[in-house]
């Protein structure tokens, strides 16, 4: 799988999963994040980093851990 359909399956988890917030953005708790896509995405850091350096999502930290991380918030820029 390239790096484009792992954000690609990311993004999808975020609307399937997330919610709007205050922005009316789709958000999800990267616990949820972690827990839901652990059989699809194999390195779930590594894709959550593309995909925030592509302005896809964003997420207030460098690197997310589970569980420490676990009530970051993962937002959805562009759909």
């Amino acid at each position: 799988m390239n790096v484009s359909e792992e954000v690609q399956i990311l993004k999808d988890a975020i609307k399937e999963y997330g919610s709007k917030d205050a922005s009316g953005k789709q958000s999800v708790p990267y616990g949820v994040l972690f827990e839901k896509t652990a059989n699809t995405l194999e390195a779930l850091n590594g894709t959550l980093r593309a995909a925030k350096r592509q302005k896809k999502v964003d997420f207030a930290a460098e690197l997310l851990m589970f569980p420490k991380d676990k009530d970051v918030m993962v937002t959805l820029l562009e759909d």
